[in-house]
């Protein structure tokens, strides 16, 4: 059985495509990938993985805007060539694209819909046309597929409710595997962290780590650091370089320049030992639409993998671990006072923070990929 994977980016950093495909694998399928390249055709490897690059510019001269429409078209194209059994599509529009290799083929192939953000929730800035387009895309597709995955409970009873489905999508979180730490490791990235920030090896860092984007509340990550003045902000990520700019002058004008640190990206295999040298990590999802409201992202997960307490905002999906666990604070979202508070009491109530890294060792047996997998190796099995 050959199993396809469409995805319309780069898939660089694609942790849950790939735990995803390793269960096709291990399931005895063949696996090949259709990712974003400046040549359609150029093959490479990536962790293990068979990656076919296709340009989204396939007319050269053509604007962007109809050259992504006409690309829809080519990928589905290419994906028809590769003649395979099973397509899962990294979301909506990769789907589509799936499908549509599927037209005038004698034997089909089965669709699977793996999505990673609560797609009608995405973006607040749509308009009302662009969602009732992406409502009726999705509800033809997904009522073609095999099965679909969703990220989290929440999601999934939405999107069956919304669409009306009879089977409830299969839930599958954005866990990481269980990872092994190296504390000499750990000491050096914290040493090096600390040198750069010209701070005493035993300050306190915290910690965001993924896209430097927006709506990822950094700018009130930086607004709340200036109430903690003996805390250090690591920022670890890659981003447009405008917008990082945008966060080095707020940084000037808030002057916490010399307590922020900002680092490029790091290799997944290598990150556990960056994000373990912090002391607490946060993630604040944006508020403004329900996707953030909803989401558990894979930086939560490997904050916990890392034995990193956690500050976050108190949105129902996050909530509800740190309060099982007891490994980290909620704070409200609009309130850059109560995550200071937060992060200062992290810094100086050592019972507590003590008692989060304990339970932390609990969280890490139960929360990882080997034993979240399970639920995906079942649905896999039934058309493999």
């Amino acid at each position: 059985m050959k199993v396809l994977k469409i995805s319309i980016g780069a898939w660089q950093n694609a942790s849950r495509d790939k735990r995803e495909l390793s269960v096709a694998q291990e399931l005895g399928a063949d696996v090949v990938v259709i990712a974003k390249g400046e040549q359609t055709g150029h093959e490479d490897v990536v962790d293990g993985f068979r990656v076919l690059r296709c340009s989204t510019r396939p007319v050269k001269w053509m604007p962007i805007s109809l050259n992504r429409v006409l690309s829809i078209f080519t990928w589905a194209a290419f994906s028809k060539k590769q003649n395979a059994d099973i397509i899962s599509g990294h979301d909506y529009i990769a789907l589509l694209i799936g499908w549509l290799s599927n037209v005038g083929k004698r034997h089909k192939a089965k669709l699977i819909y793996d999505s990673h953000e609560f797609e009608l929730g995405r973006n607040a800035a749509r308009s009302k046309f662009h969602c009732w387009c992406i409502y009726q895309i999705e509800h033809f597709l997904i009522k073609r597929c095999e099965f679909s995955i969703m990220v989290n409970d929440i999601i999934a009873d939405e999107v069956q409710r919304i669409y009306r489905l009879q089977e409830r999508p299969v839930v599958v979180r954005n866990i990481a595997q269980y990872w092994e730490l190296d504390q000499n490791q750990i000491n050096a990235a914290r040493e090096m962290f600390c040198k750069r920030l010209h701070a005493p090896q035993n300050a306190f860092l915290v910690m965001y780590h993924g896209g430097v984007t927006f709506n990822r509340g950094i700018e009130k990550l930086l607004h709340a650091m200036t109430a903690v003045p003996d805390a250090y902000v690591v920022i670890l990520g890659n981003g447009e370089k405008a917008y990082v700019n945008s966060l080095h002058a707020l940084c000037e004008s808030l002057h916490l320049t010399e307590r922020v640190l900002f680092y490029p990206a790091v290799p997944l295999n290598e990150l556990r030992n960056y994000v373990a040298a912090a002391n607490v990590g946060v993630v604040l999802s944006d508020p403004a639409n329900p996707n953030g409201v909803y989401s558990l992202p894979n930086k939560f997960f490997e904050n916990i993998q890392s034995m990193t307490p956690l500050i976050a905002n108190d949105f129902p999906t996050m909530a509800q671990l740190i309060d099982q666990y007891q490994i980290g604070l909620k704070v409200e979202p609009a309130n850059e006072g109560e995550l200071s508070k937060a992060i200062e009491r992290m810094k100086s109530d050592q019972t507590l923070y003590a008692a989060c890294k304990e339970n932390l060792k609990r969280a890490k047996e139960d929360l990882c990929w080997e034993k979240e997998k399970a639920v995906l190796v079942q649905a896999y099995s039934r058309v493999l």
